[in-house]
């Protein structure tokens, strides 16, 4: 989804960014949306209510709540996905390599 808006308002991005906290994405204020996702995620509260603070002040309250529901949604629909026992087509296999986030040996193509 990141990288078709990226492309759709013609601006360039570095997916090594969403796998990886010291990258730069290229996203306005992605470090603090970030750091947002990982504390919604992980539910760390104290992290969490750090980061809603730091996100408002670089995009803006808006911002921050479609973020805290966009990780959300992807939280939920991986565990259901998981849960299932679906895993990536092997068109997106690719993905996990441009964002520095290997994909569980479960999901590797097999000989």
């Amino acid at each position: 989804m990141l990288r078709a808006s990226a492309r759709h308002l013609d601006h360039e991005i570095d997916l090594a960014g969403v796998g990886s906290v010291v990258v730069d994405s290229g996203v306005a204020g992605g470090f603090e949306i970030g750091a947002l996702a990982e504390a919604v995620v992980l539910r760390d509260e104290v992290e969490r209510d750090i980061a809603v603070e730091r996100c408002v002040g670089a995009v803006g309250a808006e911002a921050t709540a479609r973020a805290i529901a966009v990780a959300g949604n992807f939280e939920m629909m991986n565990r259901l996905l998981d849960a299932a026992g679906v895993g990536p087509t092997v068109e997106m296999r690719s993905i996990g390599d441009l964002i520095g986030v290997p994909l569980p040996e479960r999901f590797l193509p097999r000989d």
